[in-house]
């Protein structure tokens, strides 16, 4: 497979926290280039795996991002591990359903969710289609919707591709109620920053009872919409996402750009 990195797919890449990688999927997959890859793995990394834990903890991120969220003193989660199963359904509008194809297309999709410490979330999220897996992608993120590491491995690669990078914060808001605002720089590993900086902005919307996602789950829920916008000033992708109060984590349930749009449904819930 050809891999290259563009600009505005690496921002999406890193803003859109999951979309990006199943739309990718649904339209043909581009990653990047090989050469910026570490060794040549077995099979993609699992979720408790050495590589998981160690490439997606607070240790892993660059020298100033890390001091930045050690000095902010985010509140820790509440959880050691949560397990999700969720049903997505991927409309792409790029890619009509060929004969014999149903639209949308429909993913199985295993979320692992870890307390990384420092107020941080590591997710693993496996995607299998047709019994075989699509891809795996593993996130470093604030509460499940602001990321800070993110690679996604196809799963017929033979060699891991780069992990998108925040290099610096410019402005990260931790509170999960109102505005919130993540800026920051950003690139892939091996390669210098893009000179201007990318965003992810959240708004809350109503409370409910998180039950209505799935009667597992406790508490109440908070609606996030939130929006990634490039280096342009331009809306890449839209998103609703449920943050779950008792748990101090989101999930995203629907997504949005102009090639795609993603629904997932929670049909598991289960914390460890």
């Amino acid at each position: 497979m050809a891999f290259a990195i563009k600009k505005t797919m690496v921002a999406s890449l890193l803003a859109s926290m999951f979309f990006a990688s199943c739309a990718a999927t649904a339209g043909g997959m581009q990653m990047a280039e090989p050469g910026a890859a570490p060794a040549a793995p077995a099979a993609a990394p699992a979720a408790g795996s050495s590589y998981f834990s160690q490439h997606f903890s607070t240790d892993a991120l660059g020298a100033e991002v890390k001091s930045a969220v050690i000095n902010a003193n985010l509140a820790p989660v509440s959880f050691n591990k949560i397990v999700v199963h969720t049903r997505d359904q991927v409309s792409s509008a790029a890619q009509p359903a060929q004969p014999g194809q149903s639209s949308p297309s429909t993913y199985m999709v295993t979320v692992v969710l870890e307390n990384a410490g420092h107020g941080l979330v590591r997710r693993m999220q496996s995607v299998q289609q047709q019994n075989a897996t699509a891809f795996v992608r593993f996130d470093l993120t604030y509460r499940g919707y602001f990321p800070f590491l993110t690679q996604t491995v196809p799963g017929n690669a033979n060699a891991l591709p780069p992990m998108i990078e925040a290099r610096k914060i410019l402005r990260l808001d931790a509170n999960t109620d109102g505005h919130m605002v993540f800026a920051y720089l950003y690139g892939a590993s091996g390669q210098a920053a893009f000179a201007d900086p990318g965003q992810v902005i959240c708004d809350a919307g109503r409370h409910y009872d998180a039950s209505e996602i799935h009667p597992a789950i406790q508490g109440q829920a908070r609606e996030l919409s939130c929006q990634a916008v490039d280096s342009n000033g331009i809306v890449t992708d839209k998103m609703t996402l449920a943050y779950l109060e008792k748990y101090d984590v989101a999930l995203v349930l629907h997504t949005h750009n102009p090639e795609s749009s993603l629904d997932s449904t929670v049909v598991d819930f289960t914390v460890e």
